[in-house]
């Protein structure tokens, strides 16, 4: 089943009329003075690009700079419009023990286009040469550090370089390693001295006296005095091998270690590594320790190192020890009494009557049915990470050396979120002819009710090789529009984000707990084979994954161009894969849900992956259906998934019908078909979905048929001569240029698409001779028009409510709307959903 999004070229259709074309720089004549320009105009001036907000006649002193009051700048006016191609041949050279040489192979510059550099160290940008090299400093002695490269010119940025690891040396001097000469608070230090304090190496940035290095460090081009340039020590000889080791005091769990204390090097601090099998089990400052958790009547073998700062000693001798037999000879009963309390969506308590001990015996406990198997030394456990709206089988065993007991159960079933997704899909180009913004959803209030809000969509690159990339789709639309209405108060273009991103900002800042998700991809072919392409092979997929996170999560929209905290999650709106991508999409999802985790080991912050699932099987129309994805495997990257609503009937027909009914009815000539909601919540629910990931879909719009109907059934089951015709938007007539996109009379019903029609629209119409009719069996809208013989099947805040409740008897996950434009202007769709599942 197919989203209701417009095909590209109607898109562009749309688009282009309503805006100055994204010429390059050549094709924008240059501002000049007497030349008259019309509102809308586009000048050159000083390598920028403007758009005339008023009539003019340029004159001295009304160039864009002088009057800002008369232009408005829309964009660079650069030619540039490929990203580079990601570095490659990084490697390091001339590492020592604070600093690496970096260097690359140059990237070719696309045409038009300035390619310049960003050095990664680990996640974070730590230098932008224009050239293939990097001086990298400041970095601690014996350290690992983890170096990659990317490309960047005026239409984004490439993925980064594979990484490459670096390894400080130990080092000596003032680069880390030994102490170089103490400080003083009398000396006079100049630039380029050295001095240390504290088992820290530093060197002065300029004049200095009586300014300790501890606390007025910070590097070159801070404005402090002193740069950290690594730890040190006195210290320059390796302890001699440790004597002696010895066992006592042997039990049939542990054992006390001994050995000879080494003797001290000169400046030196020693400590010890105690190995068992030759691996660390302790690191003790004195030469004993007391080994614990062994096995009884079991060997073991010991050995000792001695390490100081210069560096560690060759093993000790190794020492044998053998465990005693344990007294423990009885084996524990079962466990009684077990009882659960207290579920949550996602915890559970557990508890049960403490088992006596055998006689020389030590009871543990193992609880086994949850996401993993725990264990206590107590006889109650706290069970997480649980599924919403889930039953599970807890069993507790009682274990001691002689053995484990049977065990016993209890059932427990997690009760539904506290809070259910309200989704709804902002589309970039709802500003155009809709006039559509993200101020509108702030001054409707349908912000507050939301929980996720999708932006709709990434563009992809056409794939070369077995490569694509996530790029920004409509630059001007999504960052560089000025005007945009704003959601509260001035904006100041934080990282030059202005358009549809820089409303965004604005809107999270005032609903903190909203979550936003760039949606990649969409229901156009060039997507399809992009995803196609890429998934095929492991460096496509990490290529992807890689370009997506860094414009979108990481926020590298552009050169010079930054909005980090953009967007929380990923939706990969890939519609939808064939059998022979079955395996490649599952990886692909596996691919990005790896990257996003290695993000949030470096952010803290969590971020969420979705997808958009078909709601049908495949067919010789549509090869990509809910039969040709690995369900388990797919749902199992994802924190939810969005499934389709609707689409259930359209235009592709003449025959009437319900488009998007929850269930079946015998009257319908499709009835045993599958075409209902409740079907498709079956099918995914059978592949063993946790319901809780399954997420609905709700359109704020509907499908329209015309012509040689009557109002049995208010229209429906009944064979149309034509889908409906484009209505006005007020609900009076229809549209004078009908299904012309390219250039829409004013009033039109946004969508410009015949048999379709938005909600706003369609309600009214029920002021211009249409009649809803409700159908509880099905739990569906319709509107018929006797006069006209028209019938639009939609959703209404009535079956919107039946579905809400539908949604929470199923225990599902919650439900999103398509699309937030076209919901009346009081947002009357979003907010009967929000009422459903969030009262």
């Amino acid at each position: 089943m197919k989203r209701a999004v417009l095909p590209l070229f109607l898109l562009l259709s749309l688009i282009m009329p309503m805006l100055p074309t994204r010429a390059s720089a050549q094709t924008i004549p240059n501002w000049a003075v007497g030349v008259s320009y019309s509102v809308g105009s586009l000048v050159m001036y000083q390598g920028v690009e403007y758009q005339a907000l008023q009539a003019n006649v340029s004159e001295a002193g009304w160039d864009p700079i002088d009057a800002p009051a008369l232009w408005q700048k829309v964009g660079s006016g650069s030619s540039c419009t490929t990203i580079p191609s990601t570095p490659t041949g990084l490697t390091a050279s001339g590492t020592t023990s604070s600093s690496t040489n970096l260097s690359w192979s140059a990237v070719s510059s696309p045409t038009g286009c300035s390619v310049s550099y960003k050095v990664l160290q680990g996640a974070t940008s730590i230098a932008a040469p224009t050239t293939t090299s990097d001086a990298v400093t400041g970095l601690s002695a014996s350290t690992t550090y983890s170096f990659a490269v990317e490309a960047t010119d005026a239409a984004g940025t490439s993925a980064a370089s594979p990484a490459v690891n670096v390894t400080t040396l130990a080092g000596s001097g003032g680069g880390g390693g030994t102490c170089g000469t103490a400080w003083s608070a009398t000396a006079v230090y100049t630039a380029g001295m050295t001095a240390s304090l504290g088992g820290q190496n530093y060197v002065a940035n300029y004049w200095t006296q009586n300014q300790s290095p501890a606390t007025n460090s910070g590097g070159a081009g801070s404005g402090l005095p002193w740069t950290a340039t690594g730890a040190c020590s006195s210290c320059t000889t390796v302890p001699s091998v440790p004597t002696g080791l010895a066992a006592s005091g042997t039990t049939s769990s542990g054992t006390n270690l001994s050995w000879t204390a080494d003797t001290t090097p000169t400046g030196c601090t020693v400590s010890y590594k105690v190995l068992q099998g030759g691996t660390s089990i302790a690191t003790p400052t004195t030469p004993s320790d007391a080994v614990s958790g062994l096995t009884p009547s079991t060997t073991y073998s010991f050995t000792v190192e001695a390490t100081d700062s210069a560096g560690t000693s060759a093993a000790s001798s190794a020492l044998n020890v053998k465990t005693s037999a344990s007294s423990c000879t009885t084996k524990p009963s079962a466990p009684t009494g077990l009882t659960a309390s207290g579920a949550t969506s996602s915890t559970a308590n557990i508890s049960w009557t403490a088992v006596s001990a055998p006689s020389g015996c030590t009871v543990s406990y193992s609880i086994s049915g949850g996401p993993s198997t725990l264990t206590s030394t107590t006889a109650s456990d706290v069970e997480s990470g649980l599924a919403p709206s889930t039953t599970y089988t807890f069993t507790v065993a009682a274990t001691d050396y002689a053995g484990t007991s049977p065990g016993t159960s209890v059932n427990v079933t997690t009760t539904a979120p506290s809070t259910l997704i309200v989704g709804g899909w902002f589309e970039e180009w709802s500003i155009y002819y809709a006039g559509y913004n993200i101020a509108n959803m702030q001054t409707n209030g349908v912000a507050d009710k939301l929980t996720h809000l999708f932006y709709a969509f990434s563009g992809l690159t056409a794939p070369t090789s077995a490569t694509a990339a996530c790029v920004i789709a409509d630059s001007y639309a999504d960052y560089q529009k000025l005007g945009v209405p704003q959601v509260t108060g001035p904006y100041s273009g934080a990282g030059g984000v202005y358009g549809n991103f820089g409303a965004i900002q604005q809107l999270k800042a005032a609903h903190p707990n909203l979550k936003t998700i760039i949606s990649i991809g969409g229901a156009n072919a060039a997507a399809v084979t992009a995803f196609t392409t890429a998934a095929s092979t492991a460096a496509g997929r990490t290529a992807l994954a890689s370009s997506c996170i860094n414009i979108f999560i990481q926020g590298n929209i552009a050169s010079g161009i930054t909005a980090p905290g953009l967007f929380d999650g990923i939706n990969i709106d890939w519609e939808f894969p064939t059998p022979t991508d079955t395996t490649n999409f599952t990886a692909l999802l596996t691919e990005f849900r790896r990257q996003l985790t290695a993000l949030s080991a470096t952010t803290g912050k969590t971020y969420q992956l979705t997808f958009d699932a078909p709601a049908g099987p495949s067919d010789a129309n549509n090869p990509g259906g809910f039969d040709t994805i690995d369900i388990p495997g797919t749902f199992a990257q994802s924190d939810f998934v969005t499934i389709d609503g609707y689409n259930y009937a359209g235009d592709w027909k003449l025959a009437t019908n319900d488009a998007s009914p929850i269930y079946d009815d015998a009257a319908d000539p499709l009835n045993g078909t599958g075409n209902t909601i409740d079907a498709t919540v079956n099918y995914y629910l059978a592949k063993g979905v946790p319901a809780y990931k399954y997420t609905m879909g709700f359109p704020a719009y509907g499908a329209g048929w015309t012509g040689g109907l009557n109002s049995t059934n208010c229209g429906e089951y009944q064979n149309a001569t034509a889908v409906s015709p484009v209505p006005n938007a007020n609900g009076a007539g229809v549209c004078s240029t009908g299904n012309n996109q390219s250039s829409p009379a004013a009033g039109c019903d946004t969508l410009l698409t015949n048999g379709l029609a938005t909600y706003g629209t369609i309600k009214n119409l029920l002021s211009n001779g249409y009649t809803a009719c409700y159908d509880s069996t099905r739990i569906a809208t319709s509107a018929f028009n006797p006069t006209t013989q028209t019938v639009f099947s939609y959703d209404d805040a009535t079956s919107i409510a039946a579905k809400a409740t539908y949604i929470k008897a199923h225990g599902l996950g919650g439900g999103y709307v398509w699309a937030v434009k076209d919901d009346d202007a009081n947002g009357t769709i979003v907010k009967s959903l929000a009422a459903g599942l969030n009262p």
